[in-house]
């Protein structure tokens, strides 16, 4: 969608000589736009979602473009650019026309206070200037409208995408129907791609397709068995960091993530492992898990059975115990691990001395037969805690 071409044409100078009187303040007025923007009734998506040097700069793009069409010339509008990009972000349309509003109203305020110093000459002109403001405003709200009805139609066409269906179920496989999958959704044939499932809220999507655009990543998106699936091409390693930093930074969902994986043909078994990514993901972590960071759980969440079977036979008598004294010796084998086996550090984290860690940690081998200090039955011992960790209590009876 191409930003517009405005024109305006003055019929008095004293209207662009109060703009051009403003364009001398554009630091101070950005900051004041801003600031209008993020006050406590103003618009709170911005604050979550918009990193403040970024909205400034945005504010002092639109205004340095209004004054500029106040004095009669004639550039692109911003407010398409601007739209789509808060659209990618997230941001709703609602909240990106209430931020313009605010900084047009900012604007017309001190165009008034700069007629009423300039005099009976600025006071005379200020009607008229008063109205192309409004007019510019006007005209730019039903862009940022019409940009996100763009992007909305957009995402609505990609979501019910047979293409990306066909990959994410393994049946386009030839490279017939990669190649032509490839050319529909506008990804890359071959290089890195990973999966991202998120587990939405009820009602639209979040734009998150816009959303990676913004920052140069492509990606397809539809709803699949009841979650936000979407195919990322990361093209290379630096890539793939950008796109887990800008998900960290500006997440509203809690995402699972695939390993990275080279072709098309390969998009089952990354939804799999995304699938399994988020299955497994700490409620109290960070929003963004990767199956990387935790296999050994997704192997526990694909074999729920295998892996319950193999709980009861390492933990044993210590899941009998009672809820307390269980809890109390599982927190403990999980903080010892986290702490890569430093008592102090356990310790520190438990809130006891590193004698108290020990001795649950004796207490632990003879209810389980398992030692920390043995290789075998500390890998044992760490895969019973994913299984305890990420399978329902009931499962392991």
């Amino acid at each position: 969608m191409p930003d517009s071409l405005v024109t305006t044409h003055p019929t008095d100078r004293r209207i662009g000589l109060l703009a051009t009187a403003l364009n001398g303040r554009l630091p101070e007025l950005s900051k004041r736009a801003v600031d209008r923007i993020l006050a406590p009734a103003g618009t709170v998506a911005y604050r979550r979602l918009v990193p403040t040097e970024e909205l400034r700069g945005s504010c002092q793009a639109h205004l340095t473009f209004t004054l500029s069409a106040l004095t009669g010339r004639h550039s692109a509008a911003p407010a398409t650019a601007t739209a789509l990009r808060r659209a990618g972000q997230g941001v709703p349309q609602s909240a990106v026309i209430a931020a313009y509003h605010a900084g047009g109203r900012m604007l017309l305020e001190e165009l008034t206070a700069e007629a009423r110093n300039a005099g009976h000459g600025g006071l005379e002109a200020l009607p008229d200037g008063a109205a192309r403001l409004l007019g510019l405003i006007e005209t730019g709200a039903n862009e940022i409208t019409a940009a996100y009805q763009h992007a909305a139609s957009a995402a609505a066409d990609q979501a019910g995408s047979p293409a990306l269906a066909g990959l994410f179920d393994g049946t386009a496989r030839s490279t017939e129907a990669l190649w032509r999958a490839a050319d529909t959704l506008r990804l890359p044939y071959d290089g890195l791609f990973v999966v991202l499932v998120a587990d939405p809220p009820p009602g639209p999507a979040p734009e998150l397709g816009n959303r990676l655009a913004a920052h140069g990543i492509a990606s397809a998106w539809s709803r699949t068995a009841g979650l936000l699936a979407g195919l990322v091409s990361v093209r290379d390693r630096r890539t793939l960091d950008r796109l887990l930093l800008v998900l960290q930074r500006s997440a509203t969902l809690r995402y699972g993530v695939s390993p990275a994986f080279a072709g098309l043909a390969d998009c089952a078994t990354g939804l799999r492992l995304a699938r399994l990514a988020l299955a497994t993901a700490d409620p109290a972590g960070p929003p963004v898990a990767s199956f990387d960071d935790g296999p050994l759980a997704g192997l526990v969440v694909d074999s729920p059975d295998v892996a319950a079977r193999m709980a009861r036979s390492v933990l044993g008598a210590l899941l009998d115990l009672p809820a307390e004294q269980r809890t109390m010796l599982i927190g403990t084998l999980t903080a010892w691990y986290a702490a890569a086996g430093s008592m102090e550090d356990a310790a520190q984290s438990l809130h006891c001395h590193a004698n108290t860690v020990r001795q649950r940690l004796r207490r632990i081998r003879r209810l389980t037969g398992r030692t920390v200090t043995d290789p075998v039955d500390t890998a044992e011992l760490y895969a019973a805690l994913q299984a305890v960790r990420t399978l329902p209590r009931s499962v392991l009876r």
